[in-house]
């Protein structure tokens, strides 16, 4: 038993701390924060970020580390412990939309190692149309399949290690890597003549900007997307934690340090595409895909060194990727153990389970793009979840008793601010459900097929419902089945 302990607890804290910021930092990130605070206000929309993270991330942060470090059990026994057996659905809940993303973040980093093998197979050079590359990969039927399941193989690998052994190690190598590749590309970037232009663009504050809603939608939006705040995979590491393991600094290290990740990123992309690009506005609108995939590669071509600087951004991508989906099978992986499954058996559980129910975005890139836009949202019903959450059990109860004593950063209004998450979740959900609505003014409430009403506000209400009646028809059965607790050491 001693041996099994030690593989699934943290060793050192700098372990937990890379971990957790490997969790929050994803290919969303690199692709999207430079994307949208380029067209959002440039400075301003960092600006807007940055308060975001106290308004919306570290408080839920705050209440994942909570509800996993007091428990001691994964997404759907924690909500029993915190909040009585009768909340068990919401951890299903919490759980499911976390697994919804997993299914298909797994296609997502098979794109990124896809792309880092035409790198070093010579496909990616001058004259190529990345257009016409990126169009036969994403619709050639069974194309993406393989890179799949060979992304899964890779994290399963790692999961089935442990605490550790997988998890904590390879972390250790992922993020300061991560690190050191983006500001790399970064410092080519800004060397590149008339780089300056996209910097100015990315950085001068727009002031204007804060005057319009959208702004402040989007940088919500991009925080509640990137940090992994109310996703319940903060929550599964904290399950492994000491004691005595900080609670409000490692929150507010953690969503500063997503943020970092974001502008090293923009730093990288934005004075790329204003120095090499006919159309950086184009670029720039292109979406997360287009900007990765055909922009951004077709700039690689062009620019002196191109390959090896496209090697670098691909393989960035890919351990942002990793070091993201590792933490989203982990919450799968502990679901088993907390049922009593020992965790080689659970590892496997949920490795052919997460590539198994992949398997249809992997094949299908509308399929991807639906289970993106339900469970994408579907992360701002998570996050709601935990403040009711923290609210039942009591916001200044869970400051004095499971907080502040174990806290260096001794900042209740910061938690505190988690009263007012139900107010950000109606403002952001209307906007997007108000978005979704314009785009299929005749048929919003459709999704089926999904080829077809792939966006809109039916086939995420329809899919959000069927979640909700299974988990709670499911409450008991779950309540009576998630009963193995993690006991830690000091």
């Amino acid at each position: 038993m001693a041996e099994i302990k030690k593989a699934d607890q943290w060793v050192t804290r700098w372990g937990l701390i890379f971990s957790a910021i490997g969790m929050a930092v994803g290919t969303g990130n690199i692709w999207r924060f430079p994307r949208v605070a380029a067209s959002q206000g440039g400075g301003a929309f960092v600006i807007a970020v940055l308060i975001g993270l106290f308004l919306w991330a570290i408080p839920l942060l705050m209440a994942e580390e909570v509800w996993g470090k007091i428990s001691r059990m994964g997404v759907i026994g924690s909500f029993k412990v915190m909040m009585g057996r009768k909340w068990t659905w919401a951890g299903g809940c919490v759980a499911w939309i976390s697994l919804g993303i997993a299914f298909y973040y797994a296609v997502v980093m098979g794109w990124c190692v896809r792309y880092f093998v035409y790198v070093l197979t010579g496909v990616i050079k001058p004259g190529l149309d990345t257009e016409a590359l990126w169009t036969a990969f994403s619709t050639t039927p069974g194309a993406m399949v393989p890179w799949h399941i060979f992304s899964m193989v890779i994290a399963t690998v790692v999961i089935f290690k442990g605490v550790s052994q997988g998890l904590e190690k390879i972390n250790k190598i992922l993020i300061p890597s991560l690190f050191v590749l983006l500001i790399i590309l970064a410092t080519r970037a800004v060397m590149l003549p008339g780089a300056v232009k996209g910097l100015q663009f990315l950085f001068e504050p727009k002031f204007e900007t804060f005057l319009q809603g959208r702004l402040w939608l989007e940088a919500f939006t991009q925080v509640a997307w990137s940090t992994g705040a109310g996703w319940g995979l903060l929550l599964t590491y904290y399950v492994y934690v000491k004691k005595t393991e900080d609670i409000s600094l490692n929150a507010t290290t953690i969503a500063f340090a997503d943020t970092s990740a974001g502008l090293l990123a923009a730093m990288a992309i934005i004075p790329t595409i204003f120095a090499l690009s006919e159309d950086p506005q184009a670029a720039v609108a292109s979406g997360n895909t287009g900007l990765a995939f055909i922009h951004l590669t077709k700039l690689f071509t062009v620019m002196p060194g191109g390959a090896l600087f496209a090697g670098l951004f691909f393989l960035a991508l890919i351990f942002a990727a990793l070091s993201s989906l590792l933490s989203m099978v982990e919450l799968g992986v502990r679901l088993f153990m907390d049922a009593g499954w020992p965790r080689h058996k659970a590892a496997l559980a949920a490795g052919i389970g997460i590539t198994v129910l992949g398997l249809p975005s992997s094949m299908s890139i509308s399929f991807l793009d639906n289970q993106d836009w339900v469970w994408g949202v579907g992360l701002l019903l998570s996050g709601l979840l935990f403040s009711i959450g923290a609210m039942k059990v009591g916001v200044n109860k869970i400051w004095e008793e499971y907080i502040e004593p174990v806290s260096d950063l001794k900042a209740a209004w910061m938690w505190k601010l988690i009263y007012l998450f139900p107010l950000w979740f109606v403002i952001i959900f209307g906007w997007w459900i108000k978005q979704a609505a314009s785009w299929y003014p005749e048929s919003y409430m459709k999704w089926l097929p999904i080829s077809e009403y792939t966006f809109t506000v039916g086939t995420m209400i329809y899919q959000w419902g069927i979640m909700l009646v299974v988990f709670l028809v499911l409450n008991n059965w779950l309540a009576d089945r998630m009963t193995s607790k993690f006991e830690a050491t000091e």
